[in-house]
């Protein structure tokens, strides 16, 4: 498990920003939802009983357990319902088996043995049942959901670090259409791999990978060929350091999604999309902030709804905050979320609407509290 962080000067374009002299309230007052498990680790959000509301997912790596979290729509939420997933360190949403009711699939973590990616299909009450598990190597950080080959059928993207910079890989299994998946086509990706996406990054209706490089400072991003087979990967820098989180995002309207990474070592930063799945140079935004560090991860959301998206990061140890985007690909200065001073474990974000007002709010597990940590706008 990744429990560090690192700092260091680097030789490429950098916006040092610092905080607004007046503090942006944004979020509300942070106010925390219990969760089954203790120490929640990864979240996502969908709305899993069918009553138009939108609950939460969050995996427990060191309990075992996922725990769904059922939103009353008001920005409140019930008693957790929970479901065992040894080592879970990571999910996604998606409907595998064509029945309209959302599923998750589970990442779990192997450690120094073999990971497993866990289906676990929904009943439409807040309730899974697990439908099939599949081996995907010996360390899988993250998955990606995506209809790579056009066929209808979900498909799952697993990155797996494999424990070295120059073994790891990313696992592709294609889907049924019926709650299973097939055996998996294996794709080297070097570097430590450790966050992905899915998303059609080149305007050919077929969505590609972008794959974090954890050790080599980098995005590394696979082209699909139309047939959801991948091209060999092609790296950008994202600014050296460690490199753990990556979101696909249209940042300037212009139909073209660009790249949001997490940075641990740097901050978040914006690889831009030249239009055809290749990207420009990285442009780093240092949070300075007093309690601001690197990024654990990001998520991309309109929060001030002025029609641009923005971005709002979370980090482990100190504040989480938020930078106002332009529309043209640029960003304003980090801003300290109010109330999230010492969260103590923020490893993954999710923007949605909880409380039904149309503005996006912020969830983020809370891994030393047991709890998630729920924000919502005040736009």
């Amino acid at each position: 498990m990744r429990h560090r962080l690192a700092s260091t000067t680097l030789g490429i374009t950098v916006l040092l920003l610092g905080t607004h002299a007046i503090f942006a309230e944004q979020f509300g007052r942070t106010s925390y939802v219990k969760a089954a498990t203790p120490r929640p680790y990864a979240v996502v959000t969908a709305d899993f009983d069918n009553d138009g509301n939108l609950d939460i997912a969050c995996t427990d790596f060191y309990r075992g357990e996922v725990s769904i979290l059922l939103g009353n729509g008001n920005g409140t939420f019930q008693a957790p319902i929970k479901f065992s997933a040894p080592s879970a360190i990571a999910l996604a949403v998606g409907d595998f088996n064509n029945d309209g009711l959302p599923d998750l699939v589970v990442v779990e973590f192997g450690g120094t043995g073999t990971g497993a990616l866990g289906l676990f299909l929904g009943t439409g009450n807040g309730h899974f049942r697990n439908s099939a598990n599949y081996n995907v190597g010996i360390q899988p950080y993250s998955v990606a959901v995506g209809d790579f080959d056009g066929d209808g059928k979900l498909d799952v993207a697993v990155a797996d670090s494999n424990q070295d910079s120059k073994h790891g890989d990313v696992r592709v299994f294609m889907g049924t259409g019926k709650g299973t998946l097939k055996a998996p086509t294996i794709y080297p990706v070097k570097g430590a791999p450790f966050g992905i996406a899915a998303h059609d990054l080149n305007r050919d209706s077929f969505p590609d990978l972008a794959v974090t490089q954890e050790t080599a400072g980098s995005v590394a991003v696979l082209l699909n060929d139309g047939t959801g087979k991948f091209l060999a990967p092609v790296s950008y820098s994202a600014g050296g350091g460690e490199v753990v989180d990556v979101k696909v995002a249209d940042l300037r309207s212009n139909g073209d999604q660009d790249l949001v990474v997490a940075n641990l070592s740097r901050g978040m930063v914006v690889l831009l999309n030249k239009g055809n799945g290749t990207f420009g140079k990285p442009t780093i935004y240092v949070a300075t902030c007093h309690n601001c560090q690197g990024p654990e991860a990001c998520v991309a959301a309109d929060f001030n709804l002025d029609g641009n998206l923005d971005v709002a990061c979370a980090t482990n140890i100190d504040d989480s905050y938020f930078f106002y985007g332009d529309g043209k690909g640029k960003f304003g200065p980090a801003i300290p979320i109010n109330d999230t001073i010492n969260l103590n474990g923020g490893y993954s974000i999710a923007a949605g609407d909880f409380n039904n007002d149309k503005a996006p709010d912020l969830a983020i597990p809370i891994e030393l509290k047991g709890k998630v940590a729920i924000l919502l706008n005040t736009q």
